[in-house]
């Protein structure tokens, strides 16, 4: 029969089927076995009932844990720790934090943490890391050296000591270090007197001497070169991403052939753009499925509809660079351009994605440029989706359209994306103004406004007597129509100002955008043979509609009739400082990129004015206040163009039109 002190753990090792155990007597202590239980779990930690005794396998790390353990509960466990061969010079105390990197993975020690909530959040930080894995047998966690920034960044405000062996680690700190000069130059304008020297050096060496980057645009091309050519500009529309990704290929005429991808409509706009500041390089704008790709080609130009046709012929080509114009054109994981275009995008060392709009108010709208980016940190999307889009079973499956962990999701993607405001970086930019300008509609207008809205209410209504469900889509319908009857009344109005305005500016052009085809057919109609007009639509050409830009820019073009969708992209408008809007889109963001078709630079003039028309006590009014409060609440968010906003948007107006006109139907 052995003795122990009160306080002293006594160990014996077993003999037998039991050799690889040793047994552990201290005085009872119900609340140090529940922790040892927890924490090193069955059969790591259990109970002999023929011996009566508590045992552990005689693993060094087991032994290590469980001293710890039971240190932090008051027992003495120096023979313990004798047993687990740890005290000897040079050896790692056992109460202290370790990491010990081996090969791709980072291995983690922290001895036991008494305070329940510490030791939770600690856990917790470290599951939330994809990739990381429970050795059982080592009593270790293990996660990808690719994650440890990141762990480092969540554990660094609730346990400090393991933050700290995270950046010691001399294979970590040197991709921290990288990472955090990234994330300082994220949102800057100037760079160091020093680096500037270094790279307009190499950008006049490049490029043609008459041209010459904003000093913002500078640290784009930096920000791409730090991030080795795998990074997202999310400037604000309108300050010069193309030139910021054309000043970097500039500097690395080797990285050929070159592939751009982008919208349709911004094809040619990107040759001029190519020719204009890389003069020399052999271009290929790609304009069908059947078109020979050819390979003496430096800068492949090509639509994200056309990768699928593509697609095999564009891998074959090779390329060493790839420019994602829109990247968030990729944003539905299962939208053929999608799949097709991340194929071909499987062994390029290069990927420069370009986008105003990318990072989404829904974090799974993001996954994608993100795996691109930095696959080493985003290779599950099950596990972003589980981590950052507040999952839930909806009773016909898992539903991700939510956001949860954004501040987390923020840190980690700071290093990848360089975003500046034009408020932050061009201050010479003229302010932005937008006015609503009221129609008042006549005797007839109103009677054709009025009969439409009574006919809704009419089949609204008789549904709700016949005990019917609302057809689905019935709502959005009313709405669509309503609105377009409204756009249909504003044609003439529309014109009368345009008409007045180029009386009183006759050396501005003006841009004009609506949605329907019949409201851009009837403005013109109405402008025929008084103005010098021209019309985007989404039928027109992409060569032809940059001929038209170009002859708007030259002043040749006095009335600029585009439709929104089409034309809120990729188009330079800067010969105009008015924009005149005859419909309202559904979203926001929408409207915000068509009016920077003239917003940006090249723009002289002291202001920019976006006239918004609207009809007076019609859903006009509803719309018009809802979707300045949406623009309010979006404005922080970088992507907003999606089916939940317009939906939410339709709730709104559904639920104010239920009041007004006394719908007997639920909210």
């Amino acid at each position: 029969m052995w003795k122990r002190s009160k306080d002293r753990v006594s160990i014996h090792k077993f003999k037998g089927k039991y050799s690889q155990r040793v047994a552990l007597k201290y005085r009872y202590d119900p609340d140090a076995n529940n922790q040892l239980k927890e924490t090193l779990g069955w059969p790591s930690f259990s109970w002999e009932p023929e011996r009566k005794q508590w045992s552990v396998e005689d693993n060094r790390v087991i032994l290590i844990q469980a001293a710890d353990i039971l240190t932090e509960f008051g027992h003495d466990c120096k023979e313990l720790y004798d047993q687990a061969q740890v005290h000897p010079s040079g050896q790692k105390s056992p109460n202290e934090c370790w990491v010990q990197a081996e090969g791709t993975i980072l291995r983690l020690h922290w001895p036991f943490i008494k305070s329940a909530e510490q030791r939770e959040k600690v856990l917790d930080a470290v599951r939330a890391i994809e990739g990381r894995k429970w050795d059982p047998v080592k009593k270790t966690w293990t996660i990808p050296l690719a994650q440890a920034q990141v762990l480092h960044a969540l554990v660094e405000s609730i346990y400090p000591p393991l933050s700290k062996v995270i950046l010691d680690c001399e294979a970590v700190k040197s991709g921290v270090v990288d990472s955090i000069a990234r994330v300082e130059m994220s949102g800057a304008a100037e760079l160091s007197e020093e680096d500037v020297k270094a790279l307009s050096q190499k950008l006049d060496d490049n490029i043609p001497p008459h041209l010459e980057l904003f000093p913002f645009q500078k640290v784009g091309v930096a920000f791409i070169e730090a991030s080795n050519g795998k990074c997202l500009i999310g400037d604000e529309m309108g300050i010069g991403k193309t030139i910021q990704a054309l000043g970097y290929a500039a500097i690395h005429r080797s990285s050929r052939p070159c592939i751009v991808f982008a919208p349709a409509n911004v094809k040619y706009n990107w040759k001029q753009e190519i020719e204009k500041w890389l003069p020399g390089e052999r271009i290929q704008v790609v304009n069908s499925g059947s078109e020979q790709i050819r390979k003496d080609i430096d800068f492949t130009i090509i639509n994200y509809d056309l990768v699928t046709k593509q697609m095999n012929n564009l891998i074959r080509l090779g390329p060493n660079m790839c420019i994602l114009d829109e990247v968030h054109y990729l944003k539905n994981e299962k939208a053929k351009r999608t799949e097709s275009t991340l194929t071909v995008l499987t062994s390029c060392p290069k990927i420069i994605a370009l986008s105003g709009t990318a990072i989404s108010n829904r974090p799974k709208e993001f996954y994608n440029t993100l795996n691109l980016l930095r696959p080493d940190q985003f290779s599950s999307r099950w596990h972003f989706m589980q981590r950052y889009c507040d999952p839930y079973n909806n009773g016909f499956g898992w539903d991700f359209n939510g956001a949860s962990n954004t501040k987390e999701l923020n840190e980690r993607t700071r290093d990848l994306c360089i975003r500046r405001l034009k408020s932050e970086v061009l201050p010479e930019l003229p302010p932005k103004l937008r006015t609503f300008l009221p129609v008042e509609l006549s005797n007839e207008e109103r009677r054709e406004y009025d009969l439409s809205q009574e006919e809704w209410d009419e089949r609204i209504n008789r549904h709700y007597l016949n005990g019917e469900p609302l057809p689905q889509g019935m709502m959005l319908n009313m709405l669509s129509d309503l609105r377009h009857t409204c756009g249909r009344i504003k044609v003439r109005y529309a014109a009368e100002w345009i008409l007045n305005y180029r009386q009183s500016n006759p050396d501005k052009p003006l841009v004009v955008f609506a949605h329907h085809r019949d409201v851009i057919e009837g403005l013109v109609g109405q402008l025929e043979g008084k103005e010098h007009i021209a019309t985007i639509t989404g039928s027109t050409p992409a060569k032809q509609r940059q001929e038209i830009v170009n002859s708007f820019q030259q002043n040749q073009i006095k009335v600029l009739i585009c439709n929104t969708i089409a034309a809120k992209e990729g188009l330079t408008l800067t010969a105009a400082d008015t924009v005149v809007f005859i419909e309202r889109e559904w979203v926001p963001t929408y409207e915000e990129q068509a009016e920077d078709r003239i917003y940006r630079i090249g723009q002289e003039s002291d202001s920019v004015h976006a006239v918004y028309l609207s009809c007076i006590s019609t859903i006009d009014e509803h719309f018009d206040r809802l979707i300045e409060q949406k623009r309010r609440v979006v404005k922080a968010v970088l992507d907003g163009g999606d089916e939940e906003e317009r939906k939410s948007l339709v709730k709104e107006l559904v639920k104010k039109m239920k009041h007004e006109r006394e719908w007997n139907i639920k909210e």
